[in-house]
């Protein structure tokens, strides 16, 4: 086998949904990943440069149109009360192609978009659409901003759940503000963010705290006893910390990882689209961001494009990438 490039039957299997579902951003993610895990292996180094050239060829020409969505509600109507401090109304319009994550992600997220698009064929037969969610993943991976995808391509609006404010109430409190979140997610179909669910466990994170353990297992009831057609998005960077009775509520868990090589090089050409990037070179680019989030990739590529707007260059220079890439790693090591 010496001397092959070899596919896993994973990545053929998401060249070919990409391929016959129409999705280049996913197709090229796939093949970026193969690409990449051919050269660890070692793998005969032409071909893989070969590769490499071709898709980063593609990846500059190709930029397909997004496909057709439903059209949003033209305005939502803010909540009022005691609601107001906990939850938010928005209607966003980021769609899947500013997502740049894993094929497998993206695979599951397509699923997911797939089912609600067909959920009343899928009732009529006895079964519900993917619709409780468990994002999983460190910061700046991507899980919020997929909240808010999933609510533009299903022409939904988003409904954000302060947590962190309904951590600081009391028990009592924080469990009648929940219970109004879900009666309004019963009445409004859209898609509801829970974003860091971990603050419900207190600041130190141990379950065993009363109050905070208390509210946490209000939050799993609700969860739980809802019915409604509104799709749930909740996001955790410990799920360790979450017990089964809580994760068995959730009808799929989705991982988000850190940033590959290929995904490094989506996530900086989706935030300088329409920059000159040719004389980046990718390779040390994707190693110098290796352990940054999607978040700390894309605003480092913000850095980089503003100083090579302001120093008059014509293209967006290796360089500035390294350096902007670099201060983003010193400022993590900065913070406590």
């Amino acid at each position: 086998m010496e001397g092959r490039l070899l596919a896993t039957a994973a990545h053929v299997r998401a060249l070919v949904e990409a391929h016959t579902s129409g999705d280049d951003a996913r197709f090229r993610a796939a093949l970026g990943e193969l690409i990449d895990q051919a050269g660890r292996k070692g793998d005969r180094a032409r071909e893989v440069e070969e590769l490499r050239r071709l898709l980063d060829v593609r990846r500059a020409a190709v930029r397909p149109p997004a496909p057709p969505r439903p059209a949003p509600p033209s305005s939502v109507a803010q909540p009022r009360g005691e609601l107001a401090r906990v939850l938010t109304v928005a209607l966003p319009s980021v769609g899947l192609a500013d997502l740049a994550l894993s094929s497998d992600v993206m695979a599951r997220l397509h699923r997911v978009l797939t089912e609600q698009r067909h959920a009343e064929t899928l009732r009529e037969r006895g079964f519900q659409p993917l619709r409780k969610l468990l994002l999983t993943g460190q910061p700046g991976t991507g899980k919020s901003m997929t909240a808010e995808v999933l609510a533009t391509e299903l022409g939904l609006p988003l409904f954000t759940v302060r947590l962190e404010t309904i951590a600081d109430l009391t028990a009592q409190d924080a469990v009648a503000r929940l219970s109004l979140v879900f009666d309004l997610i019963a009445q409004s179909r859209g898609v509801c963010l829970f974003d860091d669910v971990d603050v419900l466990l207190g600041a130190e994170g141990q379950p065993g705290s009363t109050r905070p353990g208390d509210v946490l297992r209000a939050f799993a009831g609700f969860l739980e006893a809802d019915e409604s057609v509104s799709v749930l998005v909740v996001t955790t960077h410990r799920p360790q910390l979450l017990d089964r009775p809580v994760l068995r509520r959730f009808d799929t868990v989705v991982d988000y990882p850190l940033p590959s090589t290929g995904v490094v090089q989506e996530v900086v050409l989706r935030r300088l689209r329409g920059l000159d990037l040719r004389a980046v070179d990718w390779p040390r680019v994707a190693s110098t961001a290796s352990g940054l989030s999607h978040e700390q990739v894309s605003a480092a590529a913000a850095l980089a494009a503003k100083q090579s707007i302001l120093d008059g260059a014509p293209q967006v220079e290796t360089a500035a990438l390294l350096a902007a890439l670099r201060e983003r790693r010193q400022m993590l090591k900065m913070a406590p």
